[in-house]
């Protein structure tokens, strides 16, 4: 793997990533993950944005004051040899003392790698788990390194056969899936949960609520009984469709609408 750490290039090995890194001891940190495809990284401007409100909100110094990243990202994928390719940022406050505070962690460590970008299914399935989100979490509203809750629902979900975790915020209200949004589709219209039910500002999502008619709202599990279509978003799937929650087939069977497709391609 291509990597770029810190304005190095490394083939293959993390040999300049401090063993101290606050990222790798306490998840103190942020990612990004964005597609790159047809040339270009898809929706760069809103990963920056997000990237820099994250920064701001965990009082991290943004990487981009001093990279420009469509052209790293660029470069990086073609030393790696690759056409289309999943990016992955990853930002740690850096090495500091021991402890949680953040003393003498003043250089945050910034690592960028390119993988091949792998096909997106036809469909997955999904099932519910006992992880909940809290609305009020660093790591419900920003994509922090602490990422653990979502890790134990995929896990949960694994065990019941299913391909994703479908979570709810801690008053019961559907929030999204482990790694991606979620909508539904009924009579017309697109519904997808609001972001006080803690559900992540995907790029993808806000995508989507720009360009069309989306009720954001305070949902329960049983919205999607009714629904024509259930699909779930994020920046290297785009939308998929969802076949079965719980073990039981999912929406009326119709595909992903159309004019959804065409806002994420």
């Amino acid at each position: 793997m291509t990597i770029w750490l810190n304005g190095e290039w490394l083939e293959g090995d993390l040999a300049g990533l401090d063993v101290a890194d606050r990222g790798l001891l306490l998840g103190d940190g942020l990612f990004e993950t964005l597609r790159y495809s047809g040339g270009r990284v898809r929706r760069l401007d809103a990963h920056e944005q997000r990237l820099r409100t994250s920064c701001r909100a965990l009082d991290l110094t943004c990487p981009l004051d001093r990279i420009s990243l469509g052209p790293l990202i660029a470069e990086l994928v073609a030393r790696a040899g690759l056409t289309d390719a999943a990016i992955r940022l990853t930002l740690t406050a850096g090495c500091g003392e021991r402890g949680l505070a953040r003393t003498g962690a003043d250089e945050p460590s910034c690592l960028i790698t390119a993988a091949p970008l792998a096909p997106s299914p036809a469909a997955l399935s999904l099932a519910s788990t006992g992880v909940q989100r809290a609305g009020h979490s660093f790591a419900a509203r920003h994509k922090t390194l602490s990422y653990i809750d979502n890790v134990m629902a995929r896990r949960e979900a694994r065990r019941a056969g299913a391909d994703m975790a479908l979570l709810l915020d801690t008053q019961g209200r559907l929030s999204g899936a482990d790694c991606a949004n979620l909508f539904w589709h009924r009579d017309g219209r697109l519904f997808t949960a609001a972001l006080a039910c803690a559900v992540l500002p995907g790029t993808a999502r806000a995508a989507i609520i720009a360009a069309l008619d989306v009720e954001q709202g305070e949902f329960g599990p049983d919205s999607l009984d009714a629904a024509d279509c259930v699909f779930v978003t994020n920046a290297l799937m785009g939308a998929v469709a969802v076949s079965r929650i719980d073990g039981k087939p999912a929406g009326a069977g119709q595909a992903v609408p159309e004019a959804v497709r065409a806002v994420l391609d």
